[in-house]
């Protein structure tokens, strides 16, 4: 027997590779055009529990005894962890994620919920990859058949309700960052040890003479009467490293707001 979908509320997300202006060809690439969301959660955000009850309850009832098969199968499942995506894209590490499609254009909301956004420009202005959102989503479970009714794929699915404008935030890049092992050390302090190691290696070069013994060209004569540009002025200097003005403080990451403590998910003995 068919099992009616949940919908549960993602709150305090961020939002990634968002198509919720028009839709957009899926990563199935069989030309099927849809809405769709990716929504970053923080793994101790609230409505993680409950997400994971909605689908531990899907999954009770639609595939009974395999039930732990499929919460533990991170492929079955729409609530995935951020690290484990190769190439982990901007925004993703530490976090867990939801990808939600849906053929029919989901419901839009600014920050206040009355006001329902609808002009495309403004989608796609309040809807940038990275900035934070809430959504509804509805998860369902699925099952995939070949022409000769035999099930090839199955699990638990979630299909996108409505999004709301929540703030803003940095935009993400939609791409991997390179890891800090991957840059040089360019500080002043990595020079210094440099230039340390290098001592006593030999004097420097000296640099070679001036041929002094042609005639020098005279600098020609500045008008107004000021006196000519010559060798004689101070030279400037060059600019001090910027190790003696006071550093900025660290940007905070984006900070999920405080939130009530939520009653714990009774546990039915599934792992996940």
């Amino acid at each position: 027997m068919a099992t009616r979908s949940v919908r549960v509320f993602i709150t305090d997300a961020r939002l990634s590779y968002p198509a919720l202006d028009e839709p957009k060809e899926t990563m199935a690439g069989n030309g099927d055009l849809k809405y769709q969301a990716t929504f970053l959660i923080a793994p101790d955000n609230p409505c993680v529990a409950k997400i994971k009850d909605a689908i531990k309850q899907i999954a009770i009832a639609e595939y009974g005894d395999k039930a732990k098969a499929v919460v533990t199968n991170r492929e079955k499942i729409p609530l995935k962890k951020g690290d484990d995506k190769e190439n982990i894209p901007d925004g993703y590490a530490g976090m867990l994620y939801i990808s939600a499609k849906s053929k029919n254009r989901p419901e839009l909301r600014d920050a206040n919920p009355k006001i329902r956004i609808i002009d495309k420009e403004e989608i796609r202005e309040k809807f940038t990859a990275g900035y934070r959102v809430n959504a509804y989503v509805d998860l369902y479970p699925y099952a995939v058949r070949n022409s000769g009714g035999a099930i090839i794929k199955s699990g638990i699915a979630a299909s996108l309700v409505s999004v709301q404008f929540a703030g803003y935030a940095d935009a993400f890049s939609g791409v991997a960052k390179p890891a800090e092992s991957e840059y040089p050390d360019c500080s002043a302090e990595a020079e210094a040890s440099s230039a340390a190691a290098y001592a006593g290696y030999g004097a420097p070069t000296p640099a070679a003479p001036v041929n002094n013994s042609y005639p020098q060209a005279a600098p020609a004569p500045v008008g107004n009467g000021y006196p000519p540009v010559g060798n004689s002025y101070p030279q400037a200097q060059p600019a001090p490293v910027n190790n003696g003005y006071p550093q900025a403080a660290p940007t905070a990451p984006w900070s999920q707001a405080a939130r009530p403590a939520e009653p714990p998910v009774a546990d039915d003995g599934l792992p996940f």
